[in-house]
């Protein structure tokens, strides 16, 4: 359950949709959440299949010389 408090125009507007539609304002609030919610995590999944696409194609090689030149300087201060 959740409840959505509205600016008084738009709770207007959108009682003169469900009116004209013959819908109620819970339906379409419903239905606008869902593409919402859709759209977004949608998106979400693009970039994550991104990221993980440029993260297997990366050289791995670079990340392990990267990691052992940080140790090298680490033990370097101590």
């Amino acid at each position: 359950m959740l409840g959505v408090r509205l600016d008084t125009e738009l709770e207007e507007r959108l009682a003169n949709v469900a009116r004209t539609q013959g819908r109620s304002k819970s339906d379409i609030a419903r239905e606008a959440v869902r593409r919402y919610v859709e759209l977004h995590d949608e998106a979400f999944r693009r970039e994550a299949r991104r990221q993980s696409q440029r993260a297997s194609r990366r050289d791995t090689h670079e990340d392990y010389a990267f990691w052992e030149r940080a140790e090298r300087e680490d033990a370097a201060w101590r």
